[in-house]
């Protein structure tokens, strides 16, 4: 199965062509980063069994963090595209844990938005 990190990526996809840049578990170094570009950094937050029973887990749960650098200037309905975001995950089996609300960088002024995102996987007993 793969990383939640990658299955994030994957279902994020081209949905959002207004984000430049996504990146998984964090910025790799030596990438520039640029106030005029929107970049989205998807990195794992939880990964632990869950549904314990018959002394064994029943059950696995995922998460990420969705962290999303706007670019100054930019000319979108940021709260519109963050509800998108979100259904898309919930349309996939996923909770919404945590929306932080916005925050401004004081250095480059840049906005942006964390979601925190979990989902359930339950593990298929095999036959014996």
């Amino acid at each position: 199965m793969k990383l939640p990190s990658q299955q994030a990526l994957e279902l994020m996809g081209d949905k959002f062509p207004w984000i430049n840049h996504f990146y998984r578990e964090a910025v790799p170094q030596g990438v520039e980063i640029k106030t005029s570009e929107t970049i989205c950094v998807i990195s794992e937050w939880l990964n632990e069994p869950t549904y314990y029973a018959n002394q064994t887990f029943k059950g696995w749960t995922i998460g990420v963090e969705v962290h999303i650098f706007y670019k100054l200037h930019l000319e979108l309905s940021t709260l519109d595209e963050e509800m998108k975001i979100a259904q898309l995950f919930v349309k996939d089996g996923w909770t919404v844990e945590n929306s932080r609300n916005h925050l401004k960088d004081p250095d480059t002024q840049q906005v942006d938005k964390v979601f925190y995102f979990a989902k359930d996987l339950i593990i298929k007993e095999r036959e014996k």
